[in-house]
């Protein structure tokens, strides 16, 4: 008896192993491959202060990556960073010549990074090692979706890439109408890229067939947040549209009354939209109908993140916001030195970029 349950043990032992290993072997930014903002992970609901601050070279603007007790970002100067959650002293850096300003998307234990002088990297996460480079015609200023071993990325000079992640080698790409900065997102099948033209396309595995496309008035920054089969975009024409993920056709468009540049984040039927300028709305997903509004200072260029019962984002007005995700009620707020960028929850700790730093609250 004592053997059978021995083995029962390591049968279920070997489970958990294996399901903890198809889970985590893809880390992106963003929450996911939807791109909904929402971080499965304890989040920091009473502020106690600053845990720690990294300098950098340059300007630190897109949200960081943590992955196995390791922050990944980017600097406008060129630099990619990896930094220890704890402790906040630095692991390894690379660059120095143009690189990429934003996260990478770890896969199978490789960092992906993007770079502004136009070259696609795949670099060992734990120390930095290139692995291969891929080189492109313009800046890819955004980390890749991988899907299915193919990663997917766009470029500055109008191309959506299709690699192998494994080795580099060119497996398809497509030219679109104008440049992009956007990481693609992912529904079932279909692969959401989006262009300056304001165009969101969905396109089938490795890009070999175009679903469908949906146009906005004006520009678009970043591929739809995908939820409940619908995909949300902002752009600079001032509304958020909710699109049917399957088909392309409009759902609903709300007015805000300013530009916006970020992709929503959403959760439990609610979406939520930061203007540039002035606003954070919280919208019905099904409706479009303004749940609730929070109004501040400063302009915004940073996307909500969700954690548990608690809504984090940042704004020009030096300050990251901890809001109520159900009321918009504020909970506690951080005044940084500069601008706050993208923020991302992580094990109860907040991390994000303001100014030529990287911020560790706790």
């Amino acid at each position: 008896m004592r053997v059978l349950a021995l083995i029962a043990a390591i049968f279920i032992l070997l489970g958990v192993c294996s399901a903890h290993a198809d889970k985590t072997e893809l880390f992106l930014y963003n929450g996911g491959p939807q791109h909904t903002g929402v971080y499965d992970t304890k989040p920091l609901t009473r502020l106690t202060g600053l845990k720690w601050k990294f300098d950098t070279a340059g300007a630190v603007t897109s949200p960081p990556l943590v992955y196995d007790g390791i922050v990944y970002f980017g600097d406008w100067k060129g630099f990619f960073y990896a930094v220890d959650v704890s402790a906040g002293t630095l692991r390894w850096k690379k660059g120095g010549v143009e690189a990429g300003a934003g996260p990478p998307t770890i896969y199978h234990g490789l960092a992906y990074w993007g770079s502004r002088e136009g070259t696609f990297y795949a670099l060992d996460a734990r120390t930095g090692e290139e692995k291969w480079t891929y080189k492109t015609g313009g800046g890819v200023c955004y980390p890749p979706l991988i899907k299915d071993g193919l990663a997917y990325f766009t470029s500055h000079d109008s191309i959506f890439y299709v690699v192998d992640a494994g080795t580099g080698e060119l497996v398809n790409a497509h030219r679109a109408e104008t440049g992009s900065c956007a990481s693609p997102s992912v529904f079932e099948d279909l692969i959401f890229i989006a262009d300056w033209n304001g165009t969101i396309h969905a396109f089938e595995k490795a890009l070999r067939k175009e679903r469908w496309r949906f146009k906005a008035e004006k520009k678009v920054y970043h591929a739809p947040s995908i939820s409940d089969g619908l995909a949300f975009i902002g752009s600079y024409d001032h509304h958020v549209y909710a699109i049917d993920a399957a088909t392309g056709k409009e759902a609903w468009r709300f007015d805000a009354g300013e530009k916006i540049s970020m992709d929503p984040a959403v959760r439990d039927g609610v979406v939520y939209s930061n203007t540039m300028q002035s606003h954070l709305f919280a919208l019905d997903a099904r409706t479009g109908e303004v749940k609730w509004e929070f109004k501040r200072e400063g302009k915004v260029y940073s996307k909500p993140a969700l954690a548990g019962g608690v809504l984090y984002f940042g704004s020009g007005d030096h300050f990251l916001y901890a809001l109520d995700p159900g009321t918009g009620e504020l909970k506690w707020k951080f005044e940084a030195q500069a601008a706050v960028n993208n923020p991302t929850v992580y094990d109860g700790r907040v991390y994000f970029g303001s100014g030529s730093a990287l911020y560790a609250l706790e």
